[in-house]
C-alpha cells in the first residue's frame, strides 16, 4: 500500500485520484481544486506532496547525486 501525502486540512473531503505513469494527482471533487500531486517512487511507500514545501527541518530532495 502507498500513502499520498495530501494534508490533514482535506481530512475526509471527497477526491477524484488521476493517475498516469509518473504522477498521481488529487483533486477535490467538490470545488475541482487541485489538493496535491505526487511523483511515483514504487521503491518508497509514501510520496510526498510536491505542490506543498517540505516539514521543517527537511530538505527537499536532490536530482543530482
Amino acid at each position: 500500500m502507498h500513502h499520498l501525502g495530501i494534508g490533514a486540512d482535506h481530512r475526509g473531503t471527497p477526491v477524484l485520484l488521476l493517475a498516469d505513469d509518473s504522477t498521481v494527482t488529487v483533486v477535490a471533487t467538490r470545488t475541482g481544486e487541485i489538493l496535491a500531486t505526487n511523483q511515483i517512487d514504487p521503491d518508497k511507500t509514501y510520496w510526498r506532496n510536491t505542490m506543498k514545501a517540505p516539514a521543517a527541518g527537511r530538505r527537499l530532495p536532490t536530482s543530482d547525486l
